[in-house]
């Protein structure tokens, strides 16, 4: 595939030309990229975390939404690590930018392993958002996409083709735009591959509920993360603040981003 065959939406492009992307090499040789709009102010930094497909800068929209009045950084992580490793190099990766406390925000996969860097570096979190996640594989297994039998002998080449078949197959919106951008132009086959392996095989975290500011966010109309899913969710977090928007599916932060940047800034706050 080329970038001609499935070329970034134009804001998209815009925010990537604006924020450069930048390098960064954890103690365990794993390689991160982050975009960092560098803002100097006093306001608590946001960390973005988006799910297994694609980069950090899935999230532009919240990127942008918040760019002017705190430091925004978009990760995109390594793919086929363990939780804890991840949460070990995003640490790594703040020291290297002088950052301490943050807001930590997270989708899907992201949202997953951020209650990991939570408790592992619990004093570094102010605030947390668990956005359209899940507490283990079981909660995907049903879907061909995250078969972890299918994953563990598939090359990354046979997982894009699957995926790829799949998102073809959805109407063609913006959303969709989006997904086949981000599959053949963001992550490598074989770091996407193994992102998918960790969802799949995922073992349910120690809940983060030391973290006083902690939302627990879905949407009604999310294909992925089921009613059940998301009650297995909730009730993990007894105390956060519980958050449902009327739509949104999976991506609420590419197709519905207004709704969920005014409960974000409610939670900044």
């Amino acid at each position: 595939m080329n970038e001609v065959a499935h070329p970034a939406p134009e804001a998209l492009r815009a925010y990537e030309a604006r924020t450069p992307l930048r390098h960064f090499t954890d103690a365990a040789g794993h390689a991160w990229h982050y975009r960092d709009n560098g803002h100097a102010g006093t306001a608590l930094p946001l960390v973005l975390l988006p799910g297994a497909l694609g980069t950090g800068s899935a999230a532009w929209q919240v990127a942008e939404a918040f760019e002017a009045e705190r430091r925004v950084i978009a990760v995109t992580y390594p793919g086929g690590v363990a939780p804890e490793a991840l949460a070990d190099g995003l640490h790594a990766l703040l020291a290297s930018l002088g950052i301490g406390a943050i807001a930590l925000w997270g989708s899907s996969y992201g949202a997953w392993w951020a209650q990991v860097f939570a408790t592992r570096h619990a004093d570094q979190v102010a605030a947390l958002w668990l956005g359209n996640t899940l507490v283990d594989g079981a909660d995907v297994a049903a879907s061909p996409l995250f078969d972890a039998a299918w994953l563990d002998t598939a090359t990354g080449d046979d997982v894009v083709a699957r995926w790829h078949g799949a998102l073809s197959a959805r109407p063609d919106d913006p959303l969709r735009a989006v997904q086949l951008h981000m599959l053949h132009h963001g992550l490598t086959a074989e770091a996407f591959r193994g992102r998918l392996r960790q969802v799949a095989n995922a073992v349910a975290p120690q809940a983060a509920t030391a973290i006083a500011h902690t939302v627990v966010c879905d949407c009604e109309d999310d294909p992925t993360i089921t009613p059940p899913v998301r009650e297995r969710v909730r009730a993990r977090y007894p105390d956060a603040r519980r958050l449902t928007l009327a739509s949104g599916g999976h991506y609420p932060h590419i197709v519905t981003p207004e709704p969920l940047i005014a409960a974000m800034r409610s939670w900044l706050a």
